[in-house]
């Protein structure tokens, strides 16, 4: 039977449902996590925090770990023994460890509660509990908060990706490559949109763009072929192809979704009547 490290455990029960919520008070001691194979289970944590996963368990693939809302969300994808995940709390930085144990769930077992960890610094009570207990306040998200945050996931270092509440990756509504220019940069550019964001309102598409011809292409935003309500581009020059600088990402935002965006392409009904223009006049 295996032991569990836990300093104190209390049970408590939510109004609207039977669930019950398993509440660990850490003591700077790993704190063992159990898991059911095919199970998601959550830990809250009471603060946005960065999940620290080794490359080992990467490429082991064991789990999935998602982190939102000062919550993290493990799920096992087969049966395991203990597993060394660190916990960043990203509002004051400490640092929570936990041994993460799969097995597989037996016919008849009840599913596994959620958890709630609770540092010393957080156990305090008082008259304002009430207060406290609501739902944390989420700042506006401004297009800039966007583009900044798009721009640091895809040009920026790891250590420097971390969560902002209120921004969500949301799915593309395009795949393959696409032309987003009207003007000279029409025919010697090809673009392809790679990740999308939302938040305040708003859908950002960053495009990947290459320059697929063997001159200089200078972009301009009065050439864009598509509806946006802001628009920056990482770089506003492209060298020709195969040299450095050959390429560039434009941050792409509107208020309509990516879907109204991003398609239909205006590009494709124009070079389709060129193209029956060119086949008349042969």
């Amino acid at each position: 039977m295996r032991k569990f490290i836990i300093t104190s455990v209390a049970f408590l029960c939510v109004a609207t449902s039977s669930w019950a919520e398993q509440i660990i008070h850490y003591d700077n001691l790993p704190v063992t996590i159990e898991l059911r194979n095919g199970e998601e289970r959550s830990i809250q944590f009471g603060s946005h925090v960065q999940v620290g996963i080794t490359k080992g368990q990467q490429v082991k693939k064991l789990f999935r770990a998602q982190s939102a809302q000062g919550a993290v969300h493990f799920l096992p994808y087969e049966a395991f023994d203990k597993q060394r995940v660190q916990i960043r709390r990203m509002d004051d930085g400490k640092v929570i460890l936990l041994d993460l144990i799969a097995t597989d769930k037996a016919d008849g077992e009840k599913s596994l509660e959620d958890v709630r960890i609770v540092l010393a610094s957080d156990n305090v009570v008082s008259s304002d509990d009430a207060a406290a207990s609501m739902p944390e306040k989420v700042e506006l998200i401004t297009p800039i908060d966007l583009t900044r945050y798009a721009a640091q996931r895809l040009y920026g270092p790891t250590r420097l990706h971390h969560d902002q509440a209120g921004i969500s990756e949301t799915p593309l509504a395009v795949k393959g490559a696409v032309r987003i220019f009207k003007g000279p940069a029409r025919y010697k550019t090809l673009s392809k949109p790679v990740v999308a964001y939302q938040g305040g309102g708003y859908y950002l598409a960053a495009l990947y763009i290459r320059n697929v011809s063997d001159e200089t292409v200078q972009l301009d935003y009065l050439d864009l072929n598509l509806p946006f309500s802001h628009a920056t581009l990482q770089h506003h020059s492209l060298e020709p192809q195969g040299t450095p600088g050959d390429s560039t990402v434009l941050y792409l935002i509107s208020e309509r979704s990516l879907k109204e965006t991003l398609y239909p392409w205006t590009y494709y009904q124009d070079l389709k009547r060129e193209t029956q223009a060119a086949i008349a006049d042969s």
